[in-house]
């Protein structure tokens, strides 16, 4: 299929030797841990310093609009 360097969910040292398994499931377990869900009404906006946080969604059904902006 695709070569490790390319999945999606692959991760190296700047060196390109492999993280452990175990350090990747700490990073991903704090991240949930740590995560704060927003809860959204319509007409909401919401800004995201990039530099300052990590940020993801979680999976969702339904209708939605996405209006992206990146600035510096």
């Amino acid at each position: 299929m695709l070569p490790e360097e390319e999945w999606p969910q692959s991760v190296m040292f700047a060196d390109g030797s492999p993280v452990p398994a175990a350090y990747v499931t700490h990073v991903q377990e704090t991240g949930l841990r740590l995560a704060v869900d927003v809860g959204w009404n319509a007409g909401d906006l919401l800004l995201v310093d990039n530099v300052l946080v990590g940020h993801g969604r979680r999976p969702f059904t339904g209708p939605r609009r996405v209006l992206v902006a990146m600035s510096d």
